[in-house]
């Protein structure tokens, strides 16, 4: 099973996101979290496979998010998954993302993506 947790300031889009993952049978959702700092947070309680962080949030954004996550728990499996344009994919790979994807994949592919990430 791969533990994820998902982080968006969205609350539709994590229901979305968790409905979907409700249907993988290999995808156990062990939390939610709204910002960047909940984040950080949950990942130090939950110990996730997996965080799916978007980026711009209230509270602390997903890059410092990711950048915190990454120096305590290196093992961890960033994806960034965002819609905004003005996201620079280097930026989220130089904080410890392994993979930036857009909001606008398919179910499918972002769980591909994630199973590939972890393999």
């Amino acid at each position: 099973m791969i533990r994820l947790l998902v982080v968006d300031d969205h609350q539709i889009l994590r229901l979305g996101l968790t409905l979907f993952f409700e249907t993988c049978d290999d995808f156990e959702l062990v939390g939610e979290a709204e910002n960047g700092q909940q984040a950080v947070e949950l990942c130090d309680e939950l110990r996730p496979d997996v965080v799916l962080m978007d980026v711009h949030m209230p509270v602390m954004d997903g890059i410092r998010a990711t950048r915190i996550i990454m120096q305590r728990h290196p093992q961890v499996c960033m994806v960034i998954l965002t819609y905004s344009p003005g996201v620079d994919p280097q930026q989220a790979i130089a904080a410890g993302a392994q993979m930036v994807l857009t909001k606008t994949v398919s179910g499918d592919t972002l769980a591909q993506a994630i199973r590939a990430a972890v393999a």
